[in-house]
């Protein structure tokens, strides 16, 4: 490349020229991006502050989604005690009003009436043979070895085999014999007797082996059954009526025996009959049923009808409160926003700063119908006064832990929207600060434009000037 040779004139305004050309460019530049320290090689100090306080302020930004989250977690949680604590109050209404209607019976109606009947007599069995003696042998009365003398009671069967007839005696017999479990056998008046251990069960004595001596002891393989006391005096009907349902009547006057009244009590539908020693008692099926009872006096009842003090209403309203309880539920289980439940035992953790070191832990209750303790109305609990003051005390309770909850929760959510304002106001001053070492001033920079293209125009006439000079005193030689 050949060498150029500049005069000292027009050296001094080239440079003069570049260096407006070099001004002009970064004024541009802090024109175009607004800031006037765009890279380190601007200003390190402020470049490297402004980049340490846009760090924090974009860390603490990133913050604030999972703070305006957990505002909304601890909202939902505040919004589900308000609704319910409505449910609960509702809930109170409803007991109130069940304690104002009358009282009820959780019991069905029961009637019962005195009548005179004897026990039945248990079944005897007397051997017609008298005279016997408990040493008498076997042999002497006729029995051979292996011969077989049989008891049922009950259906349960004893069997006395004879070994030696002549050794064994009539007391050995009766000892076998009386191991039946449903009788006892005994030798009474040199008679063989035996009796059954109840008023219903029968006896039947039989034999076995090569002789029949079962005669020989007074007994024949006929059953002996027990002695049916007979009812005297029952003349008309009995006639029961549950509810609207048609009437059962009951002919008392082909009623013979206790056990008879017993059968015809029994097959009466909806009620439950039965005899315990003089005392007939019929009871309803259910605690909402009336019995009416006509001709009943031959046994003791009363005629007319007789209705326990079920109240249908405070039923409705014992299911009405169970209803409440299942919505509470519900509501509870509802009460989350992006996952966490406060109301149903989960917890949160709100963190605060960069580094984690300020934080806020909420801590999850459990406020469902159980959580709160209130209980469900059992069956027809309603129709006494006592469970309904006891689920009132229940939804007092729950009332006061609501009501405590909700003041907590409102704590909660006050420091973290506390928190959320002062993030936001710490990121807008951090923002700030940044800006202060950075952003260019657009009227000063305006104004460096327009002076230096002013610079540069009169260094363009000076450069000019100069080569005018040089030429003129090119001509001269």
């Amino acid at each position: 490349m050949t060498d150029i040779s500049l005069s000292s004139a027009v050296r001094s305004n080239l440079l003069s020229l570049q260096n407006t050309a070099n001004l002009l460019g970064k004024t541009q530049e802090r024109l175009s991006t607004g800031l006037k320290v765009n890279s380190a090689l601007d200003d390190p100090t402020a470049f490297f502050t402004a980049s340490s306080l846009n760090s924090r302020a974009g860390d603490l930004n990133r913050l604030l989604d999972s703070v305006g989250n957990a505002v909304q977690t601890v909202k939902a949680a505040d919004d589900g005690i308000s609704a319910i604590t409505k449910l609960v109050e509702n809930a109170q209404a409803t007991a109130r009003q069940a304690l104002q209607k009358p009282a009820g019976s959780t019991t069905p109606t029961t009637l019962s009436g005195s009548v005179t009947i004897a026990d039945d007599v248990a079944a005897v069995a007397t051997g017609t043979v008298s005279g016997l003696a408990g040493t008498e042998t076997l042999a002497s009365l006729g029995f051979a070895d292996s011969d077989e003398v049989t008891i049922e009671v009950g259906g349960v069967t004893t069997t006395f085999a004879v070994g030696t007839a002549a050794t064994d005696t009539v007391n050995t017999l009766i000892t076998a014999l009386d191991g039946n479990a449903n009788a006892s056998v005994a030798l009474s008046g040199g008679a063989i007797v035996a009796t059954a251990g109840n008023n219903t069960d029968s006896i039947t004595f039989g034999e076995g082996g090569a002789g029949t001596n079962l005669a020989s002891i007074g007994f024949t393989t006929t059953a002996v059954g027990p002695t049916n006391t007979q009812v005297a005096g029952f003349t008309g009907t009995l006639s029961i009526q549950v509810n609207s349902d048609t009437a059962e009547t009951i002919d008392l006057s082909g009623i013979d025996t206790r056990a008879d009244l017993a059968t015809a009590l029994g097959a009466l539908s909806g009620v439950t009959a039965s005899i315990t020693s003089n005392v007939v008692t019929i009871t309803a099926a259910s605690e909402d049923d009336s019995i009416t009872i006509a001709v009943g006096d031959e046994v003791g009842l009363t005629n007319g009808t007789t209705d326990s003090p079920f109240d249908t209403d405070r039923q409705a309203l014992e299911t009405e409160f169970n209803n409440l309880r299942t919505q509470i539920d519900q509501l509870a289980s509802d009460a989350s926003y992006n996952g966490v439940n406060l109301l149903n035992g989960d917890s949160l953790s709100v963190i605060f700063n960069e580094d984690g070191s300020s934080s806020l832990s909420v801590t999850g209750v459990t406020f469902n119908s159980s959580g709160l303790g209130v209980s469900s109305a059992a069956t027809d609990s309603f129709q006494t006064n006592a469970n309904i003051e006891s689920s009132l005390t229940q939804l007092d309770t729950a009332i006061s832990s609501l009501r405590q909850q909700g003041s907590t929760f409102g704590s909660n959510l006050s420091v973290v929207e506390v928190r959320q304002d002062f993030t936001k106001n710490l990121i807008n001053t951090l923002e700030t600060g940044a800006a202060n070492l950075t952003l260019a001033d657009s009227n000063q920079e305006g104004a460096n434009m327009l002076a230096l293209q002013t610079r540069q125009q009169l260094s363009t006439v000076a450069l000019t000037l100069a080569n005018q000079a040089d030429q003129a005193v090119l001509r001269l030689f």
